[in-house]
């Protein structure tokens, strides 16, 4: 009887509309046949639906097509991108590199991340995903084991039990539980959450962990538990995991929280004295002294080195699991070999050349393990991807307020740091993005009249890059895009674009532009697929078939021009038939 009546109710609440869908994808209406990321996923975590984030809205076909590899990132604001969030995060590095690189595949690179949760979401989301095709997962996760949601230390701390808890995350899919939840909140008191908090403030319940206390080794085993775990499950389903260690800023990041800072033991004590090492250029000594002053600050918000050796462990452990090496990178390109400033803006948040380097070392994972395809069409080393990436000035700019605004907050309080926004129309629309009057799109389409006002085609392909990252599966974006790299000449990148547009929605005009592209860069094989499209819509044109005649004849002469590179003749031909059919 009283499962009937939690049936009935349920029934009711849903019929009322009360509640949400917690599911982890839902149908995208604009784009039919697409999966995307439900914005309310995050409430199975949070007991305040006040601080339950939102993730990117990232599609993928339900059909997964030829040539596509599909890969799902998992993790935290780290993982996520923050403070750049468009484009600054290091799978849309990785998904640039990728679309320039390989140009007749098709990357969907998913990010399921969330801000201010933790191992237990990771495991909770990994459960699901054997069931899209992943051809692989990417993890960053272990900064927010004490405060992300459900953490040992945060104000949405359910207990310690890991079967409980997990429990409770699939109960929450039911409206009488998220009643249930509603209610207790209500009952007990707490009121409306105080919003003029940062999410960090209003998280962390349990400001004092000690080191090797009862609480810190709850967080460790936690932590263990789901990542052995998430491990085990893919590793089952022979599903690759490239799982990354964690950086946090050592060096430039006194501790947040030394209580008892007097004694010896204490993080401010470990820290002074890894000052002074690193003053007098003993690095090693400085390296030991600032990692204990990081483990022993007992405000943690920086995972302890323990879940770096979980992480390796449960790499070395399990078959199909490799260990992403972002730390090594990070040393390599820091003062000392010491973390700090040089990659990390805060406490845990790479800059933009942290993110960069994060991209490195995934990218030269998938590729080690064999995900990705043999041979690029084109290379493009880490170098070229920094000095292309298309990360506006916009973007930039709210990145570096949103960290100014974060230090001047608590745990930080660094109230004397200078305004980063400048006197400029980049300033003006990060400002308006900041303020929240101007949503990204809104501020993408303003820069670009910007910028094609001042016939600046530079940061005109800027934006229409930036664009086409934010929307991979808008055929006029990437059109646009190809029209600004064919003005400019650059035809391997106009065809790239063109190229994604036609596969999207295939039309007589593209198939007309991409013939010609490929024509001009002396590609008779990829221009035959367009004439022979253009033939299916109109089979008995004359034109059309003269022109895949020629085609033809083109395709026959570059082959016996490679077996006789040095025959002038077939050279002459060659260049005569491209004129030819340029010309018409």
């Amino acid at each position: 009887m009283p499962f009937i009546l939690i049936l009935l109710l349920e029934v009711i609440l849903r019929l009322s509309g009360y509640g949400h869908d917690l599911a982890l994808f839902i149908p995208d209406e604009d784009h039919p046949g697409s999966l995307v990321m439900n914005r309310y996923v995050s409430e199975r975590y949070f007991t305040d639906g006040a601080n339950a984030t939102i993730g990117n809205f990232e599609l993928f076909k339900i059909r997964k097509a030829k040539n596509t590899i599909r890969l799902f990132v998992l993790g935290e604001s780290t993982t996520i991108g923050y403070p750049y969030m468009h484009n600054g995060s290091f799978h849309r590095w990785l998904s640039y590199r990728l679309a320039q690189m390989y140009p007749d595949w098709n990357f969907e690179i998913i990010n399921l991340s969330l801000t201010a949760v933790n191992s237990y979401t990771v495991l909770d989301l990994a459960k699901e995903l054997p069931n899209y095709e992943p051809d692989g997962i990417l993890i960053y996760s272990g900064h927010n084991e004490y405060y992300g949601a459900l953490g040992v230390g945060s104000t949405s701390k359910l207990g310690n039990s890991p079967w409980l808890i997990q429990t409770l995350i699939g109960l929450k899919h039911l409206r009488v539980v998220q009643l249930i939840f509603n209610t207790m909140r209500g009952l007990s008191g707490k009121g409306k959450t105080d919003t003029s908090q940062t999410l960090m403030e209003r998280m962390a319940a349990d400001q004092h962990i000690p080191y090797g206390s009862e609480k810190f080794n709850n967080g460790i085993a936690q932590f263990k538990t789901n990542i052995n775990e998430v491990c085990r499950l893919f590793s089952v389903k022979e599903i690759p995991v490239f799982i990354s260690n964690l950086v946090s800023n050592e060096k430039d990041l006194q501790p947040l929280n030394s209580y008892m800072k007097e004694a010896e033991t204490s993080a401010k004590s470990y820290y002074d004295k890894g000052a002074a090492a690193y003053r007098i250029s003993d690095t090693l000594a400085a390296k030991r002294l600032f990692i204990k002053a990081a483990a022993h600050d007992q405000l943690r918000f920086r995972a302890p080195e323990q879940m770096n050796e979980i992480i390796s462990n449960a790499a070395s452990r399990y078959a199909g699991v490799y260990l992403v090496d972002t730390r090594k990178i990070f040393e390599e390109h820091s003062q000392g070999h010491i973390l700090g400033n040089e990659t990390i803006l805060e406490h845990v948040h790479p800059n933009l050349l942290g993110y960069s380097l994060m991209s490195e070392v995934f990218f030269s994972a998938l590729k080690i393990h064999h995900i990705l395809p043999a041979d690029p069409q084109f290379q493009m080393s880490l170098r070229q991807l920094q000095d292309q990436m298309p990360l506006t000035a916009v973007d930039s700019l709210f990145g570096t307020y949103s960290v100014v605004e974060l230090k001047k907050a608590w745990p930080f309080q660094e109230t004397t740091i200078k305004h980063p926004i400048p006197n400029t129309f980049e300033g003006e629309i990060a400002m308006a993005m900041i303020k929240k009057r101007l949503p990204w799109n809104e501020a993408m389409d303003r820069l670009m009249n910007f910028y094609e006002h001042k016939k600046d085609q530079k940061h005109e392909l800027k934006v229409a890059e930036a664009v086409v990252l934010e929307y991979p599966q808008d055929a006029g974006f990437c059109a646009a895009a190809g029209k600004l790299y064919a003005l400019q000449s650059n035809l391997n990148k106009a065809i790239n674009y063109f190229h994604r547009a036609f596969v999207l929605e295939p039309s007589m005009d593209l198939a007309r532009v991409l013939f010609a592209l490929e024509i001009k860069n002396r590609q008779p094989e990829k221009a035959e697929n367009y004439i022979n499209y253009a033939l299916t819509v109109n089979p008995d044109n004359q034109i059309l078939l003269n022109a895949q005649a020629i085609v033809k004849q083109l395709i026959h002469l570059e082959q016996a021009r490679r077996t006789a590179p040095a025959d002038s003749e077939i050279s002459k031909q060659l260049n005569d038939t491209y004129a030819s059919l340029q010309q018409n």
